[in-house]
């Protein structure tokens, strides 16, 4: 698969670099030339020197061929026109691009950009996995007015009781059981008459407000 990546700053460096080692056909636009010297010493001939926004640079870099275009710059001016260009120019089937101003997310998904990383999220996230209590691990954001995360919590093995059903639970409002792993790696559907035991792991909807008891509930007699 041919790959185009729009910048050579540290996040496409290393997009590059692992593309690279799992086969694929890679090339980088940089409008920095000393960057597309180091990166050229360090991967091989990679890089194309010029304006992304440009579509002759674009085309130089082989984006009519490219099988996604990724766009990876602290400027969201250059990664949404670079993307666009690749979209309705070149007619490149999947465009992604990183988005440093959040505020800006909703515009990128109107301009037909297939998938946007929002920077700041992605920040917050690893915060609020670094903050949360063991055993507790925000997943990812989940799309909506009402600010809820797919979560995953791991019930310790002491846990007490032992097991319970789903229907025994005394949910918060706003939270949904979406999946249980079991030690043994097996999953269940929680139904209502699903059991959970100490030492599973449940996937879970939940709101900011109902973490704390969600995992109260989930980890009663806990030492953790």
């Amino acid at each position: 698969m041919h790959i185009v990546i729009v910048g050579a700053g540290h996040a496409g460096a290393a997009l590059a670099r692992w593309l690279l080692s799992a086969g694929h056909e890679v090339t980088v636009v940089e409008q920095d030339r000393d960057r597309c010297n180091e990166l050229d010493e360090l991967l091989g001939s990679v890089s194309v020197f010029g304006d992304a926004t440009d579509p002759a640079v674009l085309s130089k870099a082989g984006t009519n061929r490219a099988e996604v275009v990724v766009a990876t710059t602290r400027s969201d001016d250059v990664n949404l026109v670079a993307c666009q260009l690749a979209k309705h120019h070149f007619a490149v089937p999947r465009t992604i691009s990183v988005v440093n101003v959040r505020e800006r997310t909703e515009l990128f998904g109107m301009a037909g950009i297939d998938v946007n990383i929002d920077v700041t999220e992605l920040v917050l996230g690893r915060m609020q996995h670094g903050l949360s209590p063991v055993g507790f691990v925000h997943l990812m954001p989940v799309p909506g007015p009402d600010s809820k995360a797919l979560v995953n919590i791991r019930i310790p093995a002491n846990s007490v009781p032992e097991e319970r059903r789903v229907r025994d639970l005394p949910l918060p409002s706003g939270v949904l059981l979406s999946l249980v792993i079991s030690m043994d790696g097996s999953t269940t559907v929680p139904t209502p008459d699903a059991v959970i035991r100490a030492g599973d792991e449940v996937i879970a909807v939940t709101t900011a407000e109902a973490e704390e008891e969600l995992r109260a509930i989930l980890s009663p007699g806990s030492e953790e």
